[in-house]
Parts: C-alpha cells; sequence; structure tokens
C-alpha cells in the first residue's frame, strides 16, 4: 500500500441512488449558513463547543471554514463533502467529513457526519456514509478509519456498527459538547474488516435508520459536528 499522498480533484462527485457528495465550494456560502442556523437546536447536543469570541456562522467565519476546507482537501488533509440530494437543483442536506487524514506507518482518517433534520430517517445519511467509506478505502487507500460517538448517540453508534466499525474503547471527558466535556465511545475500522463485512451493510439503502450527527472529533468546533 502506498504511504504518500493520493490526489484527488476538487470537481470530484461521489454518487449514489439518492445523495451525491462533492466538496464546498464558495458559492454554497448562502444555502450551508442557512442549513446550520435552520438546524442549529438539532445539532447542539452533538456539536464542538466553538472557541469564545467566534460565529460559527457568520459570514466571514464561514467563508473562512469553506476557503480551509478547499485548501486541506489539495493538500491532502482532509476531505470535507456537502451532502446533496440527487434531484433538481441539488439540495443541499449535510455533511459528510474525512478528516486528520494521515499517511506514512498509520493511514488513516476520522469519519464525522451531520444531516439536517428534515430529512432525519430516511436512510440517506447511511447511503452518505457508504460513499465516504468506499472513497476512503479505494480511492484515498487508507488502511484505517475512525470515529468517536456519545454513549447515548444510538443512531449513529448503529450505522457504524452495521458498517463493520469496531468498538475500541471509552473515553471519558473527550469533546467538550455544547459547553460540557462529554465521554465518548471510540471505533475503528480497517481496509480488512470493510472488504469483509457483508454486502448489505454496504449497500445505500438501510430506509428507516435514524441520522444523528456522529461527531467530527478533528474538525473546527462550530456545529459542523465531528
Amino acid at each position: 500500500m502506498s504511504e504518500e499522498s493520493v490526489s484527488v480533484s476538487l470537481g470530484t462527485r461521489l454518487e449514489g441512488s439518492r445523495v451525491i457528495l462533492r466538496a464546498p465550494k464558495t458559492t454554497d456560502l448562502a444555502e450551508l449558513r442557512a442549513l446550520l442556523i435552520r438546524n442549529a437546536d438539532h445539532l447542539r447536543p452533538w456539536s464542538p463547543s466553538p472557541p469564545p469570541g467566534t460565529n460559527p456562522v457568520g459570514f466571514a467565519e464561514m467563508g473562512r471554514s469553506i476557503a480551509r476546507h478547499r485548501r486541506d482537501w489539495k493538500a491532502g488533509m482532509a476531505y470535507v463533502f456537502v451532502t446533496l440530494l440527487r434531484v433538481p437543483r441539488e439540495p443541499i442536506v449535510g455533511r459528510v467529513a474525512l478528516t486528520s487524514v494521515t499517511r506514512g506507518p498509520f493511514q488513516s482518517a476520522q469519519v464525522g457526519y451531520w444531516i439536517d433534520a428534515g430529512h432525519v430517517g430516511r436512510g440517506l445519511m447511511s447511503e452518505a456514509v457508504n460513499l465516504a467509506l468506499r472513497f476512503a478505502f479505494e480511492r484515498l487507500r487508507l488502511h484505517r478509519l475512525q470515529a468517536a460517538v456519545m454513549p447515548n448517540n444510538d443512531a449513529s453508534r448503529h450505522i457504524l456498527s452495521t458498517r463493520g466499525f469496531r468498538q475500541e474503547g471509552y473515553a471519558e471527558r473527550y469533546l467538550r459538547i455544547a459547553g460540557k466535556w462529554e465521554d465518548h465511545v471510540l471505533y475503528g475500522l480497517t481496509l480488512e474488516d470493510w472488504r469483509s463485512a457483508s454486502v448489505a451493510s454496504r449497500e445505500p439503502s438501510d430506509r428507516g435508520e435514524s441520522d444523528r450527527p456522529l461527531t467530527e472529533s478533528s474538525v473546527e468546533p462550530p456545529p459542523m459536528s465531528v
């Protein structure tokens, strides 16, 4: 397995039956901002606290965030995707992120995601996660993915376990969420696990699964949950 970075165009689109993943663009700013404001209550219980004095949904901060995501993508450090519905106009309904990409002997990344409250329960998050996992292992040629999720987030824990993620530990007071230090369950998935997982666990169907955000533990603290 190569230990070098893999070049991936910012124009890459991952297409499933109902969702599409692509890199965020500057032209997404207003739509993303409206989506985050609309989902503030939905995301707050799972989102890392922003630094004091910052407004994560302010125009300036949102612009800097999108620019940073694109720089990190080009540098091979992180791949943040907006999740689009596969319908006319392709509205943005969430985000999936592969962050803290590490090469060398580790070949790993962190996984996180969230979806609009109005689309919870349709299995769209499951499909988006499936696309991101395939991208990570086949396109980026990573060997390991990790995730951290709060113990009471049963929906996200189910999504992880049905995709072959293995519970590997329990971290007390792992992240400050909504102003409080919260424990997290730590999960891991290797290329071998992913390959041996059942076909059903990788199919982008899973209708009826709930779609709580999964903490993106290594990205910026705003409501873009990790």
